[in-house]
C-alpha cells in the first residue's frame, strides 16, 4: 500500500504560563512541534496543540501513533481534548478507512502580513475565512487566515482562488501556504463561533 503523510494535531487544554515550557519541550521529546493558537474570535480562544507527522498506510495505523501522543501528553499533565488528523489536500482520495459517520472536509491555511487588522478583518467576512495566531511565534504583523470548504475539492479550489486574489489585489503578502483535507475530528466543537463553515 501507498504511504500517505498523515498530521497529527492533539490539542490539550488551555495552559497556564508556568506550564507553556513544559509542554513545548514535551512536545520536542517526541519530534513534534508546538503551537499555541490564539482564535481572534470563538468560545475557545486558545488552543494548545502538539503537532506531528506520521506516514503510515492507512488512518488505523495514524490514529495508534495519536493514542501513544496521547497517552504521554496525559501522563505529563496535559489530557487531550481533540484530536485532528489531516492529509495533504491533494491526496484526499489516497485515505480508504475514513469512518461513514465523519463529514472529511478541506482547509487553506495562508499566513498574511498586515498593517491594518480592520481591513484585513474586512477581507476575511466577505471569504468566510477566519484569524488565527500562534502565540509562541510572537510575530506582531502576522496572522493566519483559514479557510474550510465541506464541499467537494473544485468548490475548495474555486474559493482558494477567490480568496488569494482577494489578498493580493488589498496588498496582503502571502508568506506561506497549505492545503490540507481533515480525514478525522473527534471535537470540531472547539471551533464554534470562529469558523462558520
Amino acid at each position: 500500500m501507498n504511504k500517505i503523510p498523515f498530521e497529527l494535531h492533539l490539542t490539550v487544554n488551555d495552559l497556564l504560563t508556568s506550564d507553556v515550557e513544559h509542554f513545548v519541550n514535551c512536545c520536542v521529546e517526541q519530534e513534534a512541534k508546538p503551537m499555541i493558537i490564539e482564535l481572534y474570535r470563538g468560545t475557545y480562544i486558545h488552543q494548545p496543540m502538539m503537532n506531528k507527522i506520521v506516514t503510515t498506510s492507512s488512518l488505523q495505523d495514524a490514529l495508534m501513533d495519536a493514542t501513544m501522543l496521547s497517552g504521554i501528553l496525559q501522563t505529563s499533565g496535559f489530557p487531550v481534548k481533540r484530536l485532528k488528523v489531516e492529509v495533504p489536500a491533494n491526496r484526499f482520495d489516497a485515505v480508504p478507512d475514513i469512518s461513514a459517520n465523519f463529514t472529511p472536509y478541506f482547509e487553506w491555511h495562508g499566513k498574511v502580513r498586515y498593517d491594518n487588522v480592520n481591513d484585513l478583518l474586512a477581507c476575511c467576512a466577505t471569504h468566510q475565512v477566519h484569524l488565527s495566531l500562534n502565540a509562541l511565534k510572537q510575530a506582531q504583523h502576522t496572522r493566519f487566515i483559514t479557510l474550510r470548504e465541506f464541499g467537494d475539492i473544485n468548490i475548495f479550489r474555486q474559493r482558494v482562488s477567490q480568496l488569494t486574489g482577494a489578498l493580493t489585489k488589498g496588498g496582503w503578502d502571502v508568506i506561506k501556504q497549505q492545503s490540507e483535507y481533515c480525514v478525522y475530528d473527534n471535537n470540531i466543537f472547539l471551533d464554534g463561533g470562529w469558523l462558520t463553515q
